[in-house]
């Protein structure tokens, strides 16, 4: 999976302890089980008492003035005008601090919110941090206080208080920055890497950031294992044609040398943007240069030389100092019917073929350099989906049947706290039927954080049944040590994790926090007796629609014909991806052999340029029959996707999931998508409950850019069941309101499963417990 680097500027919502608002996510105080924290120590202090501004500056044509001990902001002209004050030398990568100031509008002033704020100046460009995020403010002084803190090195840090009403005059004063947690790690809670000594080796994928103090120390204490996550990718080894660069891939495997670390090698061929353009162009000097090539035998060789070259030159580099390598990555489509996926790769060669070309190459290549003993993997995620595993199995089996020399099977294990354990295990005592070698190679566990600026109350739950999920999970890994040969987390602390973004700011899936403290996921792996017990949680009412007897069956043409009009209708006004975007209301029958959806999407702008159909704009069916909520999906579980142009995909649908029939129509105000799922016998009939859930995806210039939902918000619903709605089957609705009552979802919703609750005690912020429930949908009278 690639880390995605955001270019534009981050704002990560805070609010202030005495406003109960969300806290940017490197800054929470997590009630974990280190020892307690104190008050800390105060590293920086700034009032105006002396009568001078000090180390303040004016951030934009403002005017700065101190009278009766405070500094005054006027003459603003924008929302980023303001104070500020260079604090680089005050905060140390790994570190949480306190940040807090006194404020207060001017007499007359307008304005009603403040924000507080850090830029931050790094190689990966400019960033807005929000220690607190529009504040309520008046003419009395208030303390807007928050905690921050950075991973990694900045080259500048820059406080400042803006305000978005862009001519307000405001007062500051008494700046204080206080040192909660110092800089660095836990260095007396056992390793990692000891406790697992005789299992497998522990990992964890890695950049050069993570090199540096105080995250080296925390790599080189607890892991055994490093993976390059984006150095050794094809766009970072060889960017241009026939131009090679390892300075960076080069100084993770120095580290790992010097510290006695095994390391895996990933990866050599891939679909993603991470693979350079030129691979699937004609070369220069082609009469078709810089065309996409076609899949001719020429056009094949091409391919071929190409590997032959990239795979020979990281093999005459590295020798065997990469005890394994991920040869081919994520070539099992999503679409269990599909088989694989269809890229570049498979449009070239017409199949699958160009899989069993690069494991022949790559054993021929390192063979060449006296590399005999590297091992060679095809790695992919949602193996513990049953179709998708049984896909890969019978891809690995073929190879070694053909004498295809691939030794190994990599799980990459991207999974939630809703997936099931036991089919994870499964895959394993699939695979290793088949004598291959298998790791898990990319695990994370999501815990379904909300979207930013969302507040999200459970999140101490969350962690808590994290770590009784890593307990589990990993007594499973351990009883199958003969089976693994290593187990990877898919980042260093949960603040390199490549599901934080500014899109979900407070996703936690790993064992370290991002202050590099032990999370309970940790304890679940050393010491499970150490976890406090799971917060009770009530079922939670979920979103209900009931869904009326169809009189007669609509025609699947993606026209709306009379029989539509006694449908019930419910709405995707929940957000969970971007923020404005295309929405749907949609439409819901049944009979005894289908239930029906018909979507009227609002969206101006169409496009369907991605080659991920997700990416494109479409909706998607989520069904549940039963209603089982079992995590992961069921045999009879399915998603469903049908882009505006009709385009049909589906996920990783189990073996008994019904049959699609859809139609596409543009309208006037973005375009309609009729859909039929077939049901199994005795699955149609009045009583019957179906988990469902609906959703629609914006896709713009070739970027999904925002997602919304009827019901489910965690952005999980492709890879579990347990968070969907629920459709009743009636012959009639309720109060004969089915023709359009739309369920008490959206915004409503999202405030039902959000709203954050902050406690400020002994100068301490964390966060309160609450059980995770949903409002129950009202559907009309």
């Amino acid at each position: 999976m690639k880390r995605q680097p955001r270019e534009r500027h981050r704002r990560l919502r805070a609010l202030a302890a005495a406003t109960g608002a969300l806290l940017l996510p490197a800054a929470i105080g997590f009630a974990q089980p280190a020892a307690a924290q104190d008050e800390g120590t105060v590293v920086y202090t700034s009032d105006f008492e002396d009568g001078d501004v000090g180390d303040w500056a004016p951030r934009g044509p403002v005017t700065l003035t101190v009278e009766d001990g405070a500094l005054l902001t006027a003459g603003r002209a924008a929302d980023w005008h303001g104070p500020s004050v260079d604090i680089t030398d005050h905060i140390a990568p790994g570190g949480t601090y306190a940040v807090s100031v006194s404020v207060r509008f001017a007499e007359g002033s307008g304005g009603e919110v403040l924000t507080s704020t850090v830029q931050r100046e790094s190689a990966a460009g400019t960033s807005y941090d929000s220690i607190v995020y529009q504040s309520a403010v008046g003419a009395d002084w208030v303390e807007l206080t928050g905690q921050y803190s950075i991973t990694s090195p900045a080259d500048s840090l820059t406080f400042y208080v803006e305000s978005p009403t862009v001519d307000a005059s405001y007062w500051i004063d008494d700046f204080t920055i206080t040192e909660l947690t110092p800089p660095g790690i836990e260095p007396d809670i056992p390793s990692l890497k000891d406790v697992l000594a005789d299992d497998f080796l522990i990992g964890a994928a890695v950049d050069a950031s993570d090199l540096v103090d105080p995250s080296a120390q925390l790599l080189n204490k607890h892991f055994s294992s490093i993976t390059a996550e984006n150095h050794m990718k094809p766009d970072a080894i060889q960017p241009t044609e026939g131009e090679f660069t390892f300075d960076a891939a080069d100084e993770l495997v120095d580290h790992a040398q010097a510290n006695d670390m095994a390391i895996w090698g990933h990866t050599f061929l891939w679909h993603t943007s991470q693979v350079p353009e030129w691979w699937f162009q004609y070369p220069a000097g082609h009469p078709n240069a810089g065309q996409p090539l076609g899949s001719s035998d020429e056009d094949r060789q091409i391919m071929i030389d190409r590997l032959e070259a990239h795979i020979g030159a990281i093999a005459e580099h590295y020798g065997d100092d990469m005890w394994a390598w991920d040869v081919v990555n994520e070539v099992i489509s999503d679409n269990n019917a599909e088989v694989y996926r269809h890229s570049r790769w498979y449009e070239i060669f017409e199949g699958p073929e160009y899989v069993s070309h690069a494991f022949t190459i790559a054993r021929e290549q390192f063979d060449a350099v006296g590399a005999t003993d590297v091992k060679l993997f095809i790695n992919d995620y949602g193996t513990d989906n049953p179709g998708k595993r049984d896909n890969l199995y019978n891809l690995v089996a073929d190879m070694i049947a053909d004498g295809v020399p691939v030794d190994g099977v990599g799980h990459q294990t991207h999974i939630n706290l809703n997936t099931s354990i036991d089919q994870i295990e499964e895959s394993i005592d699939k695979f290793a039927g088949l004598g291959v070698l298998q790791s898990v190679t990319e695990l994370d566990v999501a815990i379904g954080a909300p979207g930013a600026g969302e507040e999200f109350p459970q999140l101490e739950a969350r962690l808590i049944e994290q770590g009784h999920y890593f307990r589990d999970l990993f007594a499973m890994f351990r009883e199958h040590a003969d089976d693994l040969e290593s187990v990877t987390l898919w980042g260093l602390h949960d603040g390199r994790s490549w599901l934080r973004s500014e899109d979900r700011p407070l996703e936690s899936p790993l064992a370290f926090s991002d202050a590099l403290q032990s999370k309970w996921a940790y304890w679940g792996i050393v010491d499970p007796t150490r976890l406090p017990d799971i917060p009770d949680e009530e079922e939670p009412d979920y979103a209900r629609v009931q869904v009326p007897l169809a009189d007669t069956a609509p025609e699947i043409d993606g026209q709306k014909d009379d029989a539509w009009d006694g449908a019930a209708t419910v709405a995707t006004d929940v957000n969970v991806e971007g923020a404005d975007g295309a929405k749907a209301d949609v439409s819901l029958l049944w009979d005894e052999g289908a239930v029906y959806a018909l979507f009227e999407v609002t969206d101006p702008q169409l496009d369907e340029s991605s080659a991920n159909p997700w990416e494109q704009d479409s909706v998607e069916v989520f069904l549940n029959p039963g209603n089982t909520k079992s995590g992961g999906y069921d045999d009879a579980d399915g998603q469903y996707r049908v882009s505006f142009t009709n385009a049909v995909s589906v996920g990783g649908n189990g073996p008994e999931a019904g049959e699609i029939t859809s139609a596409a129509a543009a309208t006037d105000t973005g375009y309609r998508v009729e859909i039929a799922i077939a049901l199994a016998e005795g699955r149609g009939e009045v009583g019957a409950e179906h988990g469902l859930e609906l959703q629609v995806n914006d896709g713009t210039d070739g970027v999904r850019t925002a997602v919304h939902t009827w019901y489910d918000p965690t952005g999980l619903s492709w890879n579990t069941n347990a968070n969907w709605g629920i459709a009743e089957l009636v012959e009639e609705v309720d109060g004969g309101g089915g023709g359009g009552q739309l369920p008490t979802t959206g915004a409503a919703l999202t405030a039902a499963i959000s709203g954050a609750v902050l406690l400020a005690a002994a100068g301490i912020t964390t966060l309160m417990v609450m059980r995770r429930r949903r409002a129950a949908a009202n559907w009309g009278d």
